[in-house]
């Protein structure tokens, strides 16, 4: 039988110092770390119920694979590979735009609010399903209300996030 060791957020980060205490004016930087903390929280409507421990094979059959970004529908919306060969700095700069504000705000307020005139809807073949909380999940407003004190925003919270499932790309999309 396979084991999953999940790491401890708080073990993690404050034993490395990643986030040391802030002043409340300025937020706690955006990690890779945090984000594998928060990604790893149980329960339902965690990002790790919807999407496994590897990026995909969760328990809910329409969450992306985040293993393959080139199938996510913002990679799609911005105009997929040939967008991408065209100018890859300005497509992951667009890229990180439309995932964070989906894991920050969820599919449905998402998909009514993101309207950037490079951005086209009917490449992506419809809408994010409507199950993707992202940031307004239970697990992760109760990990959120945890933080808030050290200068964890939500803002943080979902580029700490993205930097972590970039983790996941076999595709190739984020290798530098």
């Amino acid at each position: 039988m396979k084991r999953i060791f999940l790491l401890s957020f708080a073990s993690l980060v404050f034993s490395s110092g990643a986030l040391a205490q802030p002043s409340p004016a300025s937020p706690a930087p955006a990690s890779k770390a945090m984000g594998q903390g928060l990604f790893e929280q149980q329960g339902a409507n965690s990002c790790l119920y919807c999407h496994g421990i590897s990026g995909e094979g969760g328990k809910v059959a329409a969450a992306a694979k985040l293993t393959h970004p080139k199938q996510w529908k913002t990679y799609k919306g911005l105009g997929g590979d040939a967008a991408y060969a065209k100018n890859p700095q300005e497509f992951l700069k667009r890229l990180e735009e439309g995932v964070v504000n989906v894991i920050q705000k969820g599919a449905i307020a998402h998909n009514s609010g993101f309207k950037p005139a490079w951005f086209d809807w009917k490449a992506t073949g419809g809408p994010i399903n409507g199950q993707m909380l992202g940031l307004t999940g239970a697990p992760s407003t109760a990990w959120l209300s945890r933080f808030k004190d050290k200068g964890v925003t939500r803002e943080v919270a979902a580029l700490s996030l993205y930097l972590y499932i970039q983790s996941f790309d076999v595709d190739g999309v984020f290798k530098k």
